[in-house]
């Protein structure tokens, strides 16, 4: 009786060995394992039921990523578009215009390249204008003692009415310059004197009156310091700045 007893347990024991659990919660083996369960893919991709490991897997116009299948994109490079396309994000979209410059050299006079066009540079202001013919740099020059406009004083000034009339209505100051020799007080009205003679000037070429002012400085602003003719000459002039305001 016992040994009946035990040759059913070595039975029992043998059968139990042979018929191994399928696996479950989504572990496979083979895609066998997946067939049955249920909120898992049906293929076995390394281990993992998963909805698909190729796009054979998936129903056609579709693809498989990243285990998943979704529909096929309508590219992956520009050459799967058409012309004048190009591939963005899988699909075929129209492409950005070829950029027609990448500096201001590749453009035209006048021109600056922004965005990769050329395009028509902003007018200068009307004090960026009148920057540039005013100035130091066009400064009129006196003799000695006077303040009456000789003809190279009167060149510079018919061009500089011109560009400041194309500047349209900039305030503007007329300074009276003098060089060292005589008082103060003498000089300051020597430069008042010059001054207003560049303003008078400038008024009958057509410059608006009411935007320029006439301001002496004497010989307390040279531009030379040496005790020489040369160096008085320099001194002895008349500069016309945008702003209207006196320089420091």
């Amino acid at each position: 009786m016992n040994r009946i007893f035990l040759l059913s347990l070595c039975m029992t024991a043998l059968v139990a060995a042979g018929c191994p659990s399928k696996p479950q919660n989504g572990e496979c083996k083979s895609s066998d394992d997946c067939k049955d369960q249920q909120g898992y893919g049906k293929v076995c991709v390394q281990g993992r039921c998963q909805e698909c490991g190729a796009d054979t897997d998936c129903q056609a116009g579709f693809v498989c990523k990243e285990n998943k299948c979704a529909p096929r994109p309508e590219c992956s490079q520009d050459a799967d578009c058409g012309a004048g396309k190009a591939c963005q994000a899988g699909r075929c979209i129209a492409a950005a215009p070829k950029a027609e410059c990448d500096s201001d050299a590749q453009c035209g006079a006048n021109q600056s390249c922004q965005a990769g066009k050329c395009v028509a540079k902003a007018a200068p202001s009307g004090a960026e204008a009148a920057a540039a013919c005013t100035g130091e740099a066009h400064a009129v020059h006196f003799a000695f003692n006077k303040a009456d406009l000789d003809a190279d004083a009167r060149g510079t000034l018919d061009t500089m009415a011109a560009c400041l009339k194309a500047a349209g209505n900039v305030a503007l100051s007329v300074e009276g310059h003098c060089d060292e020799r005589g008082t103060t007080e003498y000089n300051l009205h020597l430069g008042e004197r010059r001054a207003e003679s560049v303003r008078k000037y400038l008024v009958n070429l057509g410059v608006d009156a009411k935007s320029v002012k006439a301001v002496s400085y004497g010989k307390e602003r040279p531009v030379c310091s040496e005790a020489t003719e040369d160096c008085y000459a320099k001194n002895r002039r008349g500069v016309v700045t945008p702003g209207g305001a006196n320089r420091s």
